[in-house]
């Protein structure tokens, strides 16, 4: 009984640890093949990290921006495309490689987003210039 207690211990330990090892990043490759594959359980795990990453972009100070009407269908296309156009860059981090899709994809919205950044940011300068003084 003992001795089934430990090979089972062992096994969730090898177990656990392979998982901790593989939850610290997904390289574009790992992304690309993920998003490239027929089967929908990749394919929908595919969607579901581009799109969390974008969600987690939000919260950056000049988050990446997509078009209002932009499905999210569509960003996942975007980020295949751009891995498939850039395949020297999928040893680097899945994250940076969605945010680079998504700046590349969309130029003329993160230019407009960050003007509207930077006139905001003057603005709250010179509100705290004049209430300061």
């Amino acid at each position: 009984m003992f001795r089934n207690a430990v090979g089972i211990g062992m096994a969730a330990a090898l177990g656990l640890s392979a998982t901790a090892a593989r939850a610290e990043w997904m390289s574009g490759n790992q992304l690309r093949d993920a998003c490239s594959t027929s089967a929908p359980v990749d394919r929908a795990m595919c969607l579901s990290y581009v799109i969390g990453v974008l969600d987690g972009l939000r919260y950056l100070d000049q988050p990446p921006k997509v078009p209002e009407d932009a499905t999210a269908g569509q960003v996942r296309d975007v980020v295949v495309k751009y891995l498939a156009d850039h395949p020297e860059t999928r040893n680097q981090q899945g994250r940076a490689l969605v945010r680079a899709a998504i700046v590349n994809a969309w130029p003329d919205i993160q230019s407009k987003a960050a003007a509207k950044a930077e006139t905001t940011t003057r603005k709250k300068a010179r509100t705290k210039r004049r209430t300061a003084g």
